[in-house]
């Protein structure tokens, strides 16, 4: 069942055009950006970001946000830092994911809280208790575990497998099963979606756990990578998976929006870190940059090809 089309894949010139010009400008600059040592740092970088940004897709084309995926990141982190068997660590963040995924989903398809209210009231939650579960930075991470984030395969770094295999996955989920054709039509017509059969709130609630799970294992991913668990871990990852989805052209009104979208909006913004760190910008601006694009991506987006 493919449920993609030009209109709601919200890809433009702009959105596949800016991670090729920042590539171009990197490469004829930086001559460091070419040696495979920094293109390695790079899949690494951009491996977390990814796949809580593939997440976040998912609750956005449902019209929702949530910004408690850093937080869920942090949590997942300390959970990992904490257990000595590696399939626990991942039962356990997986578990952790569709809790929050489930409370988010009910609270706002059920009970009709608004979703920045929602994941907010949720990510200070799993904040705290992120902090009981590892008031400190450290711990150790399961051998296997952070082989599989650091290890490579047949010469492919495992970062690529796991990019790879995120955005594999949700591209089949959204162009091949109902469900993709459902998370559409409630984000373009929530009400003509519903007279046709459609379950709204069971698809909302879907999302959100989706979007839950996949940021458990984003921290599970950076934790394996760094070797440590931290509960402050995934404390900007909030805003950069808006930021990401928005730079895909990705509608923020719901409806709109694609996986290769996605992937774009994180090649641009990773590219941008790896230039700061490159040009020896202070790692601050990396905020103010990414508030910034958030802004512009946000202000230039329209919603009249919503529901077509």
């Amino acid at each position: 069942m493919k449920t993609n089309t030009p209109a709601r894949t919200g890809l433009s010139r702009y959105t596949v055009g800016l991670p090729i010009v920042l590539v171009l400008l990197l490469a004829a600059t930086q001559a460091d950006f070419r040696s495979p040592q920094n293109l390695l740092n790079f899949s690494g970088q951009i491996g977390a970001l990814l796949i809580v940004a593939l997440g976040q897709l998912f609750v956005t084309l449902v019209a929702g946000i949530d910004l408690s995926v850093g937080s869920v990141m942090s949590l997942a982190s300390a959970i990992a830092a904490t257990q000595a068997n590696p399939l626990a660590a991942v039962a356990l963040a997986t578990s952790l994911g569709v809790t929050v995924g489930l409370v988010n989903g009910l609270g706002v398809a059920l009970a009709g809280v608004h979703p920045l209210v929602m994941t907010l009231s949720t990510a200070t939650f799993l904040q705290g208790l992120a902090y009981v579960v590892l008031p400190i930075p450290g711990g150790t991470i399961a051998l296997h575990l952070g082989a599989a984030a650091t290890s490579q395969v047949a010469g492919i770094p495992a970062p690529l497998l796991w990019c790879a295999a995120a955005a594999l996955v949700a591209s089949l989920v959204l162009r091949r099963t109902r469900f993709g054709a459902h998370l559409f039509a409630v984000g373009g017509h929530p009400r003509s979606a519903y007279l046709n059969g459609v379950r709204v709130q069971a698809v909302v609630v879907g999302a959100y756990v989706w979007c839950s799970v996949a940021a458990a294992w984003a921290g599970l991913f950076l934790a394996a990578r760094v070797s440590a668990g931290d509960p402050a871990l995934g404390a900007s990852y909030a805003l950069e998976s808006v930021a990401a989805v928005a730079l895909g052209g990705v509608q923020l009104t719901g409806g709109v929006g694609s996986v290769a979208g996605v992937v774009a909006g994180v090649l641009s913004l990773g590219l941008m870190t790896n230039g700061l760190n490159l040009f020896g910008v202070s790692p601050f601006m990396r905020g103010v940059l990414t508030g910034a694009l958030l802004l512009a991506a946000v202000s230039l987006q329209r919603r009249r090809i919503v529901g077509m």
